[in-house]
């Protein structure tokens, strides 16, 4: 009976576990997207450009990068480099 409820409890831990990754693998390539479009901001490229580029609106866009200072772009990319995530220097 006690190890029933052990294992029941290790599996639904692994289970867990995955849906963590899961969803930690999912925001990534969407970081990446974000610093991107901050970093083409930046660089002057217009709004409309840039969500066409990325597949979104230009609203969409505009409220991506209104907000996205060099320092927090930096720590986004920081996250992804500590990560593994290949992502541009």
């Amino acid at each position: 009976m006690r190890g029933d409820w052990l294992g029941k409890f290790r599996r639904e831990r692994r289970v867990l576990a995955r849906v963590w990754r899961a969803a930690w693998r999912l925001e990534q390539p969407e970081k990446e997207r974000d610093r991107a479009l901050a970093s083409a901001r930046a660089g002057g490229v217009s709004v409309r450009k840039a969500a066409k580029a990325a597949g979104l609106s230009p609203t969409r866009v505009h409220q991506l990068t209104k907000d996205a200072s060099a320092d927090v772009q930096e720590a986004v990319l920081a996250e992804l480099r500590a990560a593994g995530w290949p992502a541009a220097y």
